[in-house]
């Protein structure tokens, strides 16, 4: 490795531990006994009853674009690659937690639930915030009980979801 490339690899060395101690405190930081997640949890989650799992698909992407597109400028690139990254990593995480047991009670988000969430949203660098995180938990616990526990243990992408 030359002089001038370590340097280099270094700084991205640190910017990526950096960025997985910021999302680990993100992750800790979004409690789930706080009343206002709790309340805009259960919101949405009533709100989703009856609607059908590609709705809720359709909804978890315009959430997650919303969050991806704070702060940008108008003409800015596509998030698609980051909403489906975003996807990615959730239902990656989701089935890894979630197809070797049952998942918790939906009226209590679980704490495995909202840790997938925030992983997913930090691996993206997405800046959510509690409601963001509470939003999108109620999203994903309704797709998880949208697909029988076979199914969701053998998506392999939220597009096949119906």
């Amino acid at each position: 490795m030359s002089t001038r490339a370590a340097p280099a690899a270094f700084r991205r060395c640190r910017m990526t531990a950096m960025l997985l101690l910021l999302g680990a405190g993100a992750a800790l930081a979004q409690p789930i006994d706080d009343a206002g997640f709790r309340t805009e949890y259960l919101r949405l989650y009533e709100a989703l009853k009856g609607v059908a799992p590609n709705l809720v698909v359709m909804e978890l992407r315009e959430r997650v674009e919303l969050v991806a597109g704070r702060g940008s400028k108008v003409g800015a690139a596509s998030n698609d690659r980051r909403i489906r990254a975003f996807e990615a990593a959730m239902l990656d995480g989701l089935q890894g937690a979630t197809c070797g047991d049952r998942p918790a009670s939906p009226a209590r988000p679980s704490p495995t639930l909202v840790e997938m969430i925030n992983a997913a949203a930090t691996a993206q660098r997405l800046r959510t915030k509690a409601a963001d995180v509470a939003q999108l938990t109620a999203l994903a616990q309704r797709l998880l009980e949208s697909q029988p526990h076979e199914r969701w243990c053998g998506l392999k992408s939220l597009d096949e979801i119906q």
